[in-house]
């Protein structure tokens, strides 16, 4: 099978950003690191035989939760941990009773009001590791706690589990499209599955452009990773 023939569903490629896409369902696999949330039931109830697809923004550095989403319900403790740099309430963009938005999101204010936007909070674990690099790992392979090492990523073990026989199976019939894209120089560790690595990866974005728009692009290796 030619490389244009693994891609005819290009409105799956069309539709994705310049990220880790899988399709929309987490259904029946358990990512312990996800608080409950009415997003997260949506997610469960969604079928994955469908072009909905589910993109994934990695931001390796570190982010200001506190200033980006503003606990309201609680400012005065908020401004007591942190007087010095706390975002005045009254420039919060306020998205519920309990929550607002840092001034500089206004886009993501007014995606929140449209409905295409909600936040899932209080994701963790018990006893945070302080490591950056540690804390990494547990991130992307949604292991119980900082003592468990785990190899696979959350992502890589659910795709694991809905697509059986990856890549010796695939692309086959009922799936000729990537289970995963990601655009980087190398795979993310939460796409590594028991097997195999779940995804592909573009270090070019210039060469994902080619195959969304005509099928072709740079011959693919020989390894499981260029199947």
């Amino acid at each position: 099978m030619t490389e244009k023939e693994n891609m005819k569903r290009r409105d799956f490629l069309k539709r994705t950003a310049p990220a880790a896409v899988l399709p929309l369902m987490l259904g029946g696999f358990s990512v312990k690191a996800f608080a409950r949330s009415p997003f997260l039931d949506a997610l469960a109830k969604s079928a994955v035989d469908t072009d909905r697809v589910l993109v994934l923004v990695q931001l390796m550095g570190g982010n200001d939760g506190l200033n980006t989403v503003i606990p309201l319900d609680q400012y005065s403790a908020y401004t007591n941990a942190r007087s010095n740099i706390a975002i005045a309430e009254a420039q919060a963009l306020k998205l519920t009773n309990a929550t607002g938005l840092h001034p500089q999101m206004g886009p993501m204010h007014q995606m929140f009001g449209q409905g295409k936007l909600r936040l899932v909070q209080s994701v963790g674990y018990p006893s945070p590791n302080f490591s950056h690099f540690r804390s990494t790992d547990i991130w992307l392979t949604a292991s119980d706690s900082e003592d468990e090492t785990v190899a696979t990523g959350w992502m890589g073990r659910y795709l694991d589990s809905e697509f059986p026989g990856y890549p010796t199976a695939y692309p086959n019939a009922s799936m000729p499209d990537p289970l995963a894209i990601q655009i980087g120089s190398s795979l993310s560790t939460v796409l590594e599955g028991p097997a195999a690595n779940m995804g592909m990866s573009f270090s070019n974005p210039a060469s994902f452009y080619n195959i969304v728009k005509e099928g072709s692009g740079e011959a693919a290796t020989g390894s499981r990773y260029g199947r």
